[in-house]
């Protein structure tokens, strides 16, 4: 998918080229969560209360007359501190509840038609793996290039709904893994929608997430029988310019990680800031 990366580098450099028209939204959070995982979560992470920091930054751009420029970032890291129990040794211990590295980026070509033919880019990481010993950084990694179609049912200041569906090709890169490169290609499908909720002080926003991979490139792949998805849902309320609360939810599935749904759930009140641009 080289022509992915091509389309959305020239796309990027035009918008460093004319960096007025940005539709800009950065918000940042430090949240007292109480978190849930499911019993077959793959992971390090662990129920528990802890303090999160996330920093969310989204934009848009009309480049050209017919092209489109979208973009969005999510960071995420948190830190538990649990007392352990006598049979452990006592004291204190500190583990990670919560980390993410997310990038989107998305060249629409607005045409005019009932669905816009797109690329996109996604990026999906964590800052620290801490699944053994030997502590690294920024792994595993995975990448996704996507072609295809999209539409959006409609964008407002109210309410936005937005659908992407085309052929995907993805690779992950593990370092502690034997294989170091997992490659494959299939079709996804993204949903994602936003709207008020009673007030312009508080919101609800879902992301779907549906992978099907069709074919393994590269060594040691398997592409299951099910899809695979991905569907967060957020509620977020604030109360003051600083001051606000959040429900996440996360439903996970993927064979060939645990055969039943995984779940991730927290709840979190705390510090807001958010800095709209137009």
């Amino acid at each position: 998918m080289a022509l992915v990366r091509t389309v959305l580098l020239t796309a990027a450099l035009l918008a460093a080229a004319g960096a007025a028209g940005w539709e800009q939204k950065v918000g940042f959070e430090l949240l007292l969560n109480q978190g849930y995982y499911s019993s077959n979560w793959q992971g390090d992470e662990r129920t528990s209360g802890s303090l999160t920091a996330t920093l969310g930054h989204r934009a848009q751009n009309q480049l050209l007359r017919v092209v489109r420029f979208e973009h969005d970032m999510g960071l995420a890291f948190g830190e538990q501190v649990r007392e352990q129990d006598s049979a452990a040794g006592g004291g204190w211990e500190v583990s990670k509840s919560e980390d993410k590295v997310s990038f989107d980026d998305l060249v629409r070509f607005t045409l005019g038609g009932w669905v816009d033919p797109l690329a996109g880019l996604q990026l999906r990481s964590q800052f620290i793996d801490t699944r053994d010993s030997n502590t690294l950084f920024l792994n595993p990694l995975q990448l996704m290039e996507m072609v295809g179609g999209g539409r959006k049912f409609y964008d407002d200041s109210t309410r936005t709904l937005t659908s992407e569906l085309g052929a995907a090709a993805r690779q992950s890169w593990d370092t502690r893994d034997t294989v170091d490169l997992v490659a494959d290609a299939g079709i996804s499908w993204v949903t994602k929608f936003r709207t008020k909720v009673l007030t312009d002080n508080a919101g609800y926003s879902s992301r779907l997430t549906v992978y099907k991979p069709l074919i393994a490139l590269g060594t040691g792949g398997q592409v299951g029988n099910w899809p695979q998805v991905d569907w967060e849902h957020e509620l977020s309320a604030r109360f003051n310019k600083a001051l606000s609360g959040k429900v996440y939810v996360q439903l996970l599935y993927d064979e060939l990680v645990a055969e039943r749904p995984r779940l991730k759930q927290t709840l979190g009140m705390g510090l807001s800031l958010a800095w709209p641009s137009n």
